[in-house]
């Protein structure tokens, strides 16, 4: 009888044991695999309709109020085209093009002549052209979710003007009176590497959520110039440049939808969403506009809704 309890305890706490150490279903990755092999091309364009924002140092004295110039909603557009091989694979090129113009009034500031201070009305005017040149792999993560990875090579311009128009002041140098202008001018112009990653979640076989992140750093020139002009004679009564080799930090994000539409001989996206770009203290200025104040650096960046298609054939 004892020997038969024993077993029986033995057996129990064995298969306790056991049971305590299974483990639970077994949870397998989803497969990451790249495209069958095929040659094919794409073309897009897409509008952008932004707003450029300068970073904090590039101020205006307004009446009544220290404020920041709020430069105008303008389009611009994003043309692009790859070219597709091997499994995924592919190089691609694109263009973002962006101006804006924006005339405002009700400010307030400094001339070097009596009365020295003298309300104004502003001209400001700015320009954004980037070029990217990259080499990009694309894989399947599972049946719903694309990556692509990509990098290469990114140009940029980057031009800001402004000009405030002053009324009528006495100029000793001239012995007359002459309205007075303040020039204001900076851009960035560089060259360098870009890295970024494109992902898209299939919500149907047609219709997908899109991402995009990059970042770049580019190595180039920042050029500031600033002066006061007597516009009857065009004198220039005083002046400021600086220019500098610099190295900007810069990163642009992007959120949005896309609806594929299978064709006969291709695949036409219709895409939208919101982006952001950023250029880090890309740009010189002094505060207030200010020729007593130090020159400074500053962001430029420019966000917005942006639309548009792209068609995907077989070479």
């Amino acid at each position: 009888m004892l020997k038969k309890t024993t077993l029986a305890v033995i057996g129990l706490a064995a298969s306790g044991f056991a049971f305590a150490g299974t483990m639970g279903p077994v949870c397998t990755p989803g497969n990451v695999t790249v495209p069958c092999a095929a040659n094919l091309w794409d073309l897009g364009i897409q509008a952008l309709y932004l707003q450029t924002i300068y970073g904090g140092a590039k101020e205006r004295a307004a009446i009544n109020q220290f404020n920041h110039v709020e430069n105008d909603w303008n389009w611009g557009f994003r043309a692009e085209g790859s070219y597709h091989y091997n499994t995924g694979s592919d190089i691609s090129v694109n263009w973002t093009h962006y101006s804006s113009d924006t005339g405002q009034a009700g400010f307030i500031g400094l001339i070097p002549v009596a009365p020295f201070i003298s309300p104004f009305t502003q001209a400001n005017q700015n320009r954004l052209d980037q070029i990217n040149v990259v080499a990009g792999q694309h894989v399947d993560v599972g049946l719903v979710k694309k990556m692509r990875f990509y990098g290469g090579m990114q140009y940029a311009n980057i031009q800001t003007e402004v000009t405030n128009y002053y009324p009528s002041a006495f100029i000793p140098p001239l012995a007359q009176r002459s309205p007075i202008s303040l020039f204001d001018n900076s851009d960035f112009k560089g060259f360098g590497p870009v890295l970024g990653i494109d992902y898209s979640y299939n919500v149907t076989p047609a219709f997908s959520v899109t991402a995009n992140g990059a970042t770049s750093i580019l190595y180039g020139t920042s050029r500031y110039d600033a002066g006061y002009v007597a516009e009857n004679v065009a004198l220039v009564l005083s002046s400021t440049y600086n220019a500098k080799k610099i190295v900007v930090p810069a990163f642009e994000a992007k959120l949005g939808l896309n609806y594929a539409y299978t064709m006969p001989q291709g695949v036409m996206n219709f895409e939208g969403g919101y982006q952001v770009i950023n250029y880090f203290h890309a740009l010189k200025t002094q505060p207030l506009q200010n020729p007593l104040q130090p020159i400074l650096s500053t962001d430029y960046g420019l966000y917005g809704p942006y639309f548009g298609f792209k068609y995907l054939g077989n070479a």
